[in-house]
């Protein structure tokens, strides 16, 4: 089965260290005020007019923001305060965010907030990280796509499982298309109080291999 042609762009060079925020109930001038940025600041403009007119420092980052049926999304490029738990909680203030990291050292992440409060978290594919306040939807939701499409990367899955709740999908065209467009400094205000943390959800223990036959081979650095 040829797996996600909505969000194969992200595989496709220029997007790592991008990353992804959806907030239900919010508009895009709002968003931008939970990141702390100032939405009079931002400029309607596309992908290659960022990278040209925009010139953040070492340590800010480029968000666009647009709409998605009743969420608002961001695309952060340049940096990752959009996994971090000060902004997930402002973002997440009264309503929900999920958030995912196309990381650049090729490690990825899903986050779910609900209300000021982590209730998800996990590398795709990598059931040993999944942390969770109860119930896990997202990863559920991932692993369903996976049974699908076998052959797909985890990170799709991961993808299709945001797709799933927000109801629509982020395309290349969007992504490169005309978007508010403004930089963040990597200032950011405490958490008013400390998010409680995620307990693990430990991966079920594999079964023993039976008796060891020959010479062993040493693990795998």
């Amino acid at each position: 089965m040829t797996a996600f042609p909505s969000w194969d762009w992200i595989l496709r060079g220029g997007y790592v260290g991008m990353c992804l925020t959806f907030t239900r109930g919010v508009t895009p001038e709002d968003l931008l005020r939970r990141y702390g940025a100032d939405p009079s600041d931002a400029n309607s403009i596309t992908l290659a007019q960022a990278y040209e007119l925009i010139q953040p420092g070492p340590d800010s980052s480029i968000l666009r923001v647009g709409s998605l049926g009743e969420w608002a999304f961001c695309c952060e490029s340049l940096g990752v305060q959009g996994v971090m738990p000060a902004v997930l909680a402002a973002l997440s203030r009264d309503t929900e965010t999920v958030a995912f990291n196309h990381g650049a050292d090729a490690r990825h992440t899903l986050d779910h907030w609900v209300d000021g409060q982590p209730r998800e978290h996990f590398e795709p594919g990598t059931k040993a990280s999944l942390q969770a306040a109860d119930i896990h939807p997202f990863w559920d939701a991932a692993e369903r796509h996976h049974a699908d499409n076998t052959e797909g990367p985890a990170e799709l899955n991961a993808l299709e499982a945001v797709s799933d709740r927000v109801g629509g999908h982020l395309t290349a065209d969007i992504v490169h298309g005309p978007l508010l467009t403004t930089f963040l400094p990597w200032t950011l205000p405490p958490l008013p109080s400390p998010a409680a943390p995620l307990p693990f959800v430990h991966a079920p223990q594999p079964r023993p291999l039976g008796r060891l036959l020959g010479t062993s081979l040493p693990p795998a650095r």
